[in-house]
């Protein structure tokens, strides 16, 4: 799976590291269904190991029906995030269609037939804010609640935002640290 998801990332760039996690199967959904909590492990993305980061870990507590993210990142020993960035959650979809033929019924998205095809291709993101660090610790948290179930989203992330989130906030992801796949 990690070279699978190594030569995917390689070819297709963050997006298509994220869309291989969200496509792994499962046999978790009726669990999910019933609002069960999910805990995933999140790997290091091949970004994090190019800046000296690829000994972080991640884990996250997911429940898709009670639209909740617990997320907790943990850098390596001697490590420490590049100065000026900060870490962001995030959701993504697996760069599938999350229209229903019910949802446009009155217009495209985006007003223009073919931009909204091309957006249906597109992963979308959805951030779970900004992670805090735990005292003088190496690791660094965050939550989320919405009140949605997360059902369209297949993986969860942590980015390194290399504008520290400020002055012109750029509400899409940066750089990829760790991911790990929504099951079900």
């Amino acid at each position: 799976m990690k070279q699978k998801l190594v030569a995917r990332y390689m070819t297709g760039g963050a997006v298509a590291g994220l869309m291989a996690l969200a496509a792994v199967p499962s046999q978790a959904d009726k669990m999910m269904r019933s609002g069960m909590r999910q805990s995933i492990n999140m790997m290091a993305l091949p970004p994090a190991q190019m800046i000296g980061m690829g000994g972080a870990t991640g884990h996250a507590k997911v429940n898709v029906m009670r639209g909740t993210v617990k997320l907790a990142v943990t850098l390596a020993p001697g490590t420490s995030l590049p100065e000026g960035t900060v870490l962001e959650g995030w959701l993504s979809t697996a760069g599938k269609s999350t229209t229903s033929p019910n949802d446009e019924k009155h217009g495209p998205a985006f007003g223009k037939k073919e931009l909204s095809m091309k957006a249906d291709q597109v992963p979308y993101a959805l951030s779970t804010g900004l992670l805090r660090r735990v005292g003088n610790s190496r690791t660094y948290v965050g939550t989320f609640r919405i009140a949605n179930p997360l059902t369209p989203y297949g993986a969860v992330a942590v980015t390194l935002e290399s504008d520290g989130n400020v002055g012109n906030y750029d509400p899409r992801p940066g750089t990829p640290l760790v991911a790990g796949p929504i099951k079900g």
